[in-house]
């Protein structure tokens, strides 16, 4: 069944589906952490409402203010005009489109709760800003608690990114002028020879011989950014250089190979052949 067989679909949903739902619900978990704090400074001022009403009404705004948030990247991934702006702009960009649909819930919850006054225009208006603000100060607490909003956007903050995978001595750094048009997108700090590259939601994480870091774009357009390397995808999910992989083991239908930096790449039904022929 190729591509869209049993095996690469279960590969599929385990390596991107599990960890993006994953995510999902942390953030859920985040946004009823969140919750009291904001019932309590009643930043919405429902005086009249108990504080189990107003904790459960943040807990819901601020759940699908990240669950937006995640489908407003989804949309804006691919985007090249996305792409060209500045990291402080690509978040501004973000919150200002969430903001949007986010009218439509939170003035359905707040109208179920207090109704509209008689100028409804202002109050949508008043009610988008609102949503903006708040939710910039949700994002904010989230990327300074959770990992991957640290990394959602490369070059969000000034600091270098950490690198997350130790310097391998065996594979030498790559000099300036062999570094391709991907690696000319990664953080200075971890710009070198590449190693693998894998599918992480709608971002690619380039790992290279001096550590790893997040790029927004598909893995299709890594793939062809990555040359000169020579290499080879291995999965819907990873590609891999040839220089990289030490060994290569065959389980029946599938397989995976085992990379220099002691990272193991999965190899799926229909790559295995090819994977097989090259390094078996």
């Amino acid at each position: 069944m190729g591509t869209w067989g049993p095996f690469a679909m279960r590969d599929f949903a385990n390596l991107l589906g599990n960890r993006w739902l994953c995510r999902r619900g942390a953030e859920v978990c985040l946004a009823v952490g969140f919750s009291p704090a904001f019932a309590w400074l009643r930043p919405d001022a429902f005086d009249e409402q108990t504080f189990l009403v107003r904790h459960g009404y943040w807990s819901w705004l601020l759940a699908c203010w990240f669950l937006v948030m995640a489908v407003c990247e989804v949309l804006l991934a691919d985007r090249r005009f996305f792409q060209g702006f500045a990291p402080r702009a690509r978040r501004a960009v973000i919150v200002g489109l969430a903001a949007f649909p986010m009218v439509i819930i939170a003035g359905a919850t707040t109208n179920a709760l207090s109704g509209w006054q008689d100028n409804v225009f202002v109050e949508v208006t008043g009610l988008y800003w609102e949503i903006v603000v708040i939710g910039t100060i949700a994002t904010l607490l989230a990327t300074a608690i959770l990992p991957w909003r640290m990394e959602s956007l490369p070059g969000m903050s000034e600091a270098p990114h950490q690198a997350l995978v130790p310097a391998i001595p065996q594979v030498p750094a790559a000099p300036p002028e062999a570094l391709s048009p991907l690696a000319a997108r990664l953080p200075l700090n971890v710009r070198g020879r590449i190693l693998c590259l894998e599918m992480e939601d709608h971002y690619v994480r380039v790992h290279t011989d001096r550590g790893s870091a997040l790029v927004l774009m598909r893995l299709s357009d890594a793939i062809a950014e990555v040359h000169p390397v020579p290499g080879q995808q291995v999965h819907r999910s990873w590609w891999v250089s040839d220089e990289a992989v030490e060994s290569f083991e065959r389980n029946g239908r599938t397989g995976a190979v085992r990379l220099v930096n002691g990272a193991r790449a999965p190899v799926s039904q229909r790559y295995l052949r090819s994977v097989e022929d090259m390094f078996a």
